[in-house]
């Protein structure tokens, strides 16, 4: 069964790989919200972990694009 704490974690991992590819690509909050079609508030949302509830598949893809990665790649745990 998963639980909220499970989904909060992989939140996590997400929002952090957000930011962390993000700045590999030398892209600010604004420049990342105008490539994904998303608002900047939406972003920084995302990137500081909040109301996780809301993320669609959608935004999902239209940040893997945007970043140039995969969805995966968004959800893989590098402190694993």
């Amino acid at each position: 069964m998963i639980t909220n704490r499970d989904l909060l974690e992989q939140y996590q991992v997400f929002s952090n790989n957000v930011k962390r590819i993000r700045k590999q690509n030398n892209l600010t909050q604004e420049e990342l919200a105008e490539l994904a079609d998303l608002s900047i508030s939406y972003v920084k949302q995302i990137e500081s972990c909040k109301d996780f509830k809301n993320l669609t598949l959608t935004t999902m893809l239209k940040l893997s694009k945007a970043l140039n990665t995969t969805i995966n790649n968004l959800f893989y745990n590098l402190n694993q």
